[in-house]
């Protein structure tokens, strides 16, 4: 049954009569179309956000099915080599070290780990940054007050490392400083200072950093400019312990990669298959489906995204659905 739309304070309007009973009821028509267009269904709105988001979702796990499978082929050959007791060729090294570049780069489908960025969690998606002739750990005599500014973000941070503050100790405060830009202070296995940003923000470390001083760690006057370099990723590390001979300790990292790989293809595939069977849900019983039924399945769809590494909202779904009426009927056929 259709419930007739009324205006506010109005009566309940008539539907449309053919053409032939005069212009006033041709008129009457073109007046309500506008009407209805200005005041869309919200929940047909959440539809079309949603479909377009999991369309794109869908398209992202393929891209990181191929990348994985790129990837996997490249270190199978390499297995095999080794496995023949043949040294690594230096052009399948640079290979790998082409193929990390092309595949993890910041909009590219992989992390520097060989993750997906699609199943990525937030600690998976960090980059990760050290300056080997940067020491601002050891303890030093005397204290000293640091000011790290961001050029990029005009932002800056102030830090004060006591006299005698272990390692430790001062990467502790370098950690609670750094946060506010978003950045963590750690020591890693080597002892040596190592921070790491959110992907989205990784162009505060990308570029140089201005590091100000009191002459103890770092001179006073002028901010020095400091680049930190990109922790390199497992392909390269691979390409250079080769390259060092340790040929028992990356055989270990191949074999662990492997797996790893396959793991992620499983699980891009898994994601896939649950987003094409509720985007075709939505998108079949959506027209027939009552609203209140209609946002129950959208929820579990909207769910879905979030459970893939998606942090968005249906507010931000929707947000991306700003677009004209046009592409929204596009995205649904």
């Amino acid at each position: 049954m259709q419930i007739q739309q009324t205006r506010p304070g109005g009566v309940a309007e008539t539907p449309a009569q053919p053409r032939l009973h005069g212009r006033s009821t041709a008129q009457a028509t073109s007046q309500q179309t506008p009407r209805n267009e200005r005041q869309p269904n919200v929940i047909r709105l959440d539809r079309w956000a949603l479909i377009g988001t999991a369309q794109q979702r869908i398209a992202h796990a393929q891209g990181g099915e191929q990348a994985l499978s790129q990837v996997w082929g490249e270190l199978k050959r390499l297995e095999q080599q080794l496995g023949q007791h043949k040294a690594a060729s230096g052009d399948l090294v640079s290979r790998l070290k082409l193929l990390e570049e092309k595949l993890t780069q910041p909009k590219a489908p992989l992390t520097s780990e060989l993750k997906p960025r699609l199943l990525a969690s937030a600690t998976d998606s960090r980059v990760h940054y050290g300056a080997e002739r940067l020491d601002l750990l050891s303890p030093r005599a005397s204290a000293e007050r640091l000011v790290f500014s961001f050029p990029q973000t005009s932002s800056a941070v102030e830090v004060l490392l006591p006299a005698d503050a272990s390692e430790s100790e001062a990467a502790s405060r370098l950690d609670r400083a750094l946060r506010k830009e978003h950045i963590q202070a750690r020591l890693n296995e080597l002892g040596k200072l190592e921070l790491s940003v959110p992907d989205q923000h990784r162009r505060k470390l990308d570029e140089p950093v201005l590091l100000s001083g009191e002459g103890i760690r770092i001179p006073a006057g002028n901010p020095v400019p400091v680049q930190f370099k990109p922790r390199a990723g497992q392909l390269t590390q691979l390409g250079e312990g080769l390259d060092k001979g340790e040929l028992k300790q990356e055989q270990q990292r191949l074999k662990r990669l492997l797996g790893e790989i396959e793991q992620s293809v499983r699980e891009l595939k898994q994601f896939r298959q649950k987003m094409v069977k509720q985007l075709d849900r939505v998108k079949s019983r959506s027209q027939s489906m009552p609203q209140e039924e209609l946002a129950q399945l959208q929820g579990k769809l909207s769910l879905q995204l979030k459970e893939g590494g998606f942090m968005g909202t249906m507010s931000g779904l929707l947000a991306q659905a700003n677009v004209s009426r046009q592409n929204v009927v596009a995205l649904l056929t």
